[in-house]
């Protein structure tokens, strides 16, 4: 009967969630320092029921040597009872790959090393990596106001592209489109119906819209459109083979499919709703959740940025300072001697941490949302044991 009643509970969700366009499937945890929360579902979301069928034999993944080291990340993972892909570095050395549980519970195939994942919000900080990339090339600044790009939005006099990469521009979205069909429509979607609270400006407020904006001046300024500049200056030079857009994700043969526990009072994954994302949510989610990647391209490309392959060195620093007590700026939460980034959308569940010389990193990438149960709670603990010399 409670079972009966979650599910209702959540189709109940879904419905309001249409109507008011809130799409909070896209925000992260604020800080480490609160706890980890549920987010509600996303508003362009449908969930099906599907019946895994029993005792599939498990594919096999790639070779981890048995050592302590591992022991203790297997036994993390496990007690947390962890879907997906996890990827340990240690001084620039891979010392755990491995998959857990199905991409397709239907077709009873299995994660693994290569399996995809839609990183949601983690998308973020490579868009505001290539904004720095192109402050570094002189071509816009980080102190611009935003009415250089879009006068229209009311006291975009006052707000700066720093502003908004810290997500302190007070700028909000809360409509949701019933189509869409570019990325183009979605910024004209945006610059509708976006809400603007000058007096706002300069507080912490996380709102994806402000990363939405940012993809469109990154249109502007080049001439390309944002995939293509994501592609040619992220994907491409770095050879990320298991990356893309979401729009060809089911076109990866690694591909994952996102599901949800709706039994609030059970940890067990049980696979018994699976997620379907619209055409629209794809375009809507413009510039802040529309990439899928493996476990160990996500590590690559962080690791780059945090190395000067994107944009200089030695302004690293200067987009990863944290802009509120939060922790967050440039598109990533920043903890002292490491970063962290953190995503939820459609079932899926992306979490990197890695230090700021990007030589030590624990990612893990769940298609397995359980709101009682974030696989960013093992992450953080696989991160804890790596920092104090206890994986060697």
């Amino acid at each position: 009967m409670k079972k009966k009643l979650g599910i209702f509970a959540l189709a109940l969700v879904l419905a309001l969630g249409m109507g008011a366009g809130l799409a909070y499937w896209f925000t992260d945890q604020t800080a480490d320092s609160e706890p980890l929360k549920a987010v509600s579902s996303s508003s362009s979301s449908v969930v099906s029921q599907v019946k895994p069928k029993v005792k599939a034999p498990r594919k096999k993944t790639t070779v981890i040597e048995n050592t302590a080291a591992t022991r203790k990340i297997d036994a993390i993972l496990q007690a947390n009872r962890f879907v997906g892909t996890a990827y340990v570095v240690r001084n620039g050395k891979p010392v755990y790959q491995q998959g857990f549980g199905y991409a397709d519970a239907t077709l009873q195939r299995k994660n693994n090393a290569n399996s995809v994942y839609q990183l949601a919000s983690v998308q973020k900080s490579f868009t505001a990596g290539l904004i720095m990339k192109l402050a570094s090339e002189r071509k816009l600044a980080l102190t611009d106001n935003l009415a250089k790009y879009y006068p229209q939005i009311a006291g975009a006099s006052q707000i700066t592209l720093r502003d908004m990469l810290d997500m302190k521009s007070g700028l909000t979205l809360v409509a949701f489109p019933n189509s869409l069909s570019s990325e183009n429509g979605m910024i004209k979607f945006v610059l509708k119906h976006v809400i603007s609270q000058p007096a706002r400006i300069g507080r912490w407020d996380y709102s994806p819209v402000n990363f939405m904006l940012l993809a469109g001046i990154i249109q502007e300024v080049t001439g390309q459109s944002y995939r293509q500049y994501f592609t040619e200056n992220i994907l491409q030079p770095w050879k990320l083979q298991h990356s893309g857009f979401v729009f060809n994700m089911g076109k990866e043969s690694d591909y994952t499919r996102g599901y949800q526990n709706n039994d609030v009072t059970s940890v067990v994954p049980n696979y018994a709703s699976r997620y379907f994302e619209s055409k629209a949510s794809m375009y809507y989610q413009f510039g802040t959740g529309q990439v899928y990647m493996s476990a160990k391209d996500l590590y690559t490309g962080e690791r780059n940025m945090l190395q000067g392959k994107l944009y200089p060195k030695a302004d690293v620093n200067t987009l990863l300072v944290p802009g509120s007590t939060s922790g967050y700026g440039g598109g990533v939460y920043n903890q002292g001697n490491y970063i962290r980034v953190h995503g939820l959308a459609y079932g899926y569940e992306a979490t990197a941490l890695l230090s700021r010389d990007g030589q030590d990193g624990v990612v893990l990438l769940s298609n397995y949302y359980r709101a009682n149960q974030l696989s960013q709670t093992p992450a953080i603990q696989i991160w804890n044991l790596l920092e104090a010399g206890q994986l060697n």
